[in-house]
């Protein structure tokens, strides 16, 4: 069959306009899965604290991230913390460890180095906290009567370049778990 030359562009228009309309269906397709499964994380990250202590009394939730920002390959901290309620009990909750691994605050953190090199978790996760969520842990970890688990580490715990500390503060009234990791 002979088109002529005017049949000829009308057969490439067509054929150009369903090229144009699938590539825009598939942006927008891959645009919306993008947008769900960014709602998605952002729902686990607010929640994630409140799931973390759901099984003790508490005020609200402070700071709160389940997921890091960036993809894999991506270092930075998680965190869930809370304000603990009035009736939250003095010692550490045995739900999440043994008391006899908990360690008795105060904890004394070694100075930044020369170049402001943090040297523990807290300074660390320092800039996705507000101001006051890093007063109150730090006040947690460096006045006594708080407790902190860093796993196996034994003490002195002077440089908290670890991946993981948890905090029970009823003196702050302040619960911690914070990751710092990839």
């Amino acid at each position: 069959m002979n088109l002529s030359p005017v049949g000829k562009q009308v057969t490439a228009s067509k054929t150009h306009r369903k090229f144009v309309y699938f590539f825009l269906f598939a942006v927008t397709l891959i645009w919306l899965l993008n947008l769900v499964f960014n709602a998605a994380l952002d729902y686990q990250d607010r929640h994630f604290a409140a799931k973390k202590f759901s099984f003790m009394p508490y005020e609200g939730v402070l700071e709160s991230r389940k997921w890091l920002k960036g993809g894999l390959g991506t270092f930075g901290c998680t965190y869930a913390i809370i304000s603990l309620g009035d009736a939250s009990p003095t010692n550490p909750p045995s739900q999440w460890i043994d008391s006899s691994f908990w360690h008795q605050t105060p904890l004394r953190f070694k100075e930044k180095g020369k170049v402001g090199q943090c040297r523990n978790i807290i300074c660390e996760c320092e800039s996705d906290w507000s101001p006051a969520t890093y007063q109150l842990l730090t006040r947690a970890l460096s006045e006594s009567g708080s407790f902190y688990y860093l796993g196996w580490r034994k003490p002195p715990h002077d440089t908290l370049y670890q991946e993981q500390i948890i905090v029970y503060s009823p003196v702050e009234r302040v619960a911690a778990i914070v990751t710092f990791g990839d």
